[in-house]
């Protein structure tokens, strides 16, 4: 894999990445204000192109920690290997990223399958409500957590 563009010993799809997942918070804060304004098919086209691309990103991420032996494999070279910062961030990263995945699959199989199209308002709107803005603090807090996870893994 090439060298990463962002200076640090991650390579370009670690930088990838973590940019995917930073560019995501805008997003998805843009889309919660379509749907709230009753934007209602704004919202369902930026939904479904983060979640395919955000899970694209996730996916080639999840198979290139695999090749690299995992993430603590992957983070050896930081000072901060082995610490309880690095650690403690990676796990914590963890929690958030797979409590979104899975709350996500959720939330857009539920849409898709009981949404007509075009979208509007239906009895299910409020489950769908609630796990939506779950799922998009725990996007939020993936987001927050995969900045120190990549400082103190590979910028120090």
């Amino acid at each position: 894999m090439p060298d990463g563009f962002l200076g640090t010993r991650a390579d370009l799809l670690l930088d990838l990445v973590i940019l995917s997942l930073l560019l995501v918070v805008p997003v998805l804060l843009y889309s919660w204000s379509r749907v709230r304004r009753g934007n209602y098919g704004v919202h369902k086209a930026l939904q479904l192109a983060v979640f395919v691309v955000l899970g694209s990103a996730v996916l080639a991420f999840e198979l290139h920690m695999r090749q690299l032996g995992g993430i603590f494999e992957a983070t050896k070279e930081s000072t901060y290997a082995g610490t309880a910062v690095l650690n403690g961030w990676i796990y914590v990263h963890t929690a958030f990223s797979v409590s979104m995945a899975l709350v996500w699959i959720i939330v857009v199989a539920g849409a898709l399958y009981f949404f007509p199209n075009p979208p509007r308002p239906i009895k299910g709107s409020r489950a769908h409500r609630w796990m939506g803005r779950l799922g998009m603090l725990l996007a939020l807090g993936a987001g927050v957590t995969a900045i120190p996870v990549y400082a103190y893994g590979f910028a120090y």
